[in-house]
């Protein structure tokens, strides 16, 4: 009879560890597959920064690189564009850390130049167009970069909740006590052991979206700061018509 209480509870033993383990693997499983599913949406996410670099980057040059122009640029707009095009080239160095010419070749050449009967007339009009498609650009990375925040939250949310259901030293502590013969306690350090186990089995929460995207405020529409806009590119011209015309002549 008290071999059979002995196989019974032994038995049991076996069920609640085995229920407990499929239980924490299918949690953690799926916990996984979003927080992969989270990195690919980064990845599309990584699409729309590198359009908000090259815009960036585009009135960087359109205002010659001139301090005073950035700094009006920044005021008018309240888009931090000397930290963004920074930035850019430490993320993306590669791309942005080019040579200044071939990277204004780049960014250019792939742009349609504006109808104009001088060459001050089209840069303003270009300067214009550009900024009206970074506004686009902009708004369309704020609304991806929405949608990260909020899985990220949630998903931050729910690693946590499970991290708290499965407490793995008190289940671990828990399999110790179920355990029939004294293997576990013959193990030297038992609880180090069973602190390196925890480490390893939990799901590790990635950096917060800040870290590798910046959650800019929304530029003005086109529209509303067009004079500004106007004024800038015309003394930006006026300033240095080489580098506006070395701009012009890498347009389609």
């Amino acid at each position: 009879m008290e071999k059979n209480w002995e196989e019974f509870l032994e038995n049991l033993a076996l069920e609640i560890k085995k229920e407990i383990i499929e239980n924490y693997l299918s949690e953690k499983l799926f916990l996984e597959e979003e927080w992969e599913n989270y990195q690919n949406f980064l990845e599309n996410l990584k699409k729309f920064q590198k359009k908000v670099f090259n815009n960036s980057w585009r009135i960087y040059f359109l205002l010659n690189k001139d301090t005073n122009l950035i700094e009006e640029f920044e005021e008018i707009t309240s888009f931090p564009l000397k930290d963004t095009c920074k930035k850019s080239i430490e993320i993306y160095k590669n791309t942005y850390g080019i040579s200044e010419k071939e990277l204004k070749k780049r960014l250019f050449s792939n742009i349609f130049s504006p109808f104009g009967f001088t060459s001050k007339g089209k840069f303003v009009k270009l300067f214009y167009n550009i900024y009206k498609r970074f506004y686009n650009v902009l708004l369309n990375y704020l609304k991806e970069y929405k949608k990260a925040e909020k899985r990220y939250n949630t998903l931050k949310e729910e690693t946590e909740k499970f991290h708290r259901a499965f407490n793995l030293s008190y289940i671990l502590d828990f399999f110790k006590k179920l355990e029939v013969s004294e293997e576990m306690g013959e193990i030297e350090n038992r609880e180090k052991v069973i602190e390196d186990l925890v480490e390893k089995l939990k799901i590790p929460i990635p950096k917060a979206l800040e870290s590798n995207f910046t959650k800019y405020s929304l530029i003005p529409s086109p529209t509303k700061i067009a004079s500004k806009l106007s004024q800038l590119a015309k003394r930006s011209f006026k300033k240095n018509p080489e580098n506006a015309k070395e701009i012009l002549s890498f347009l389609i």
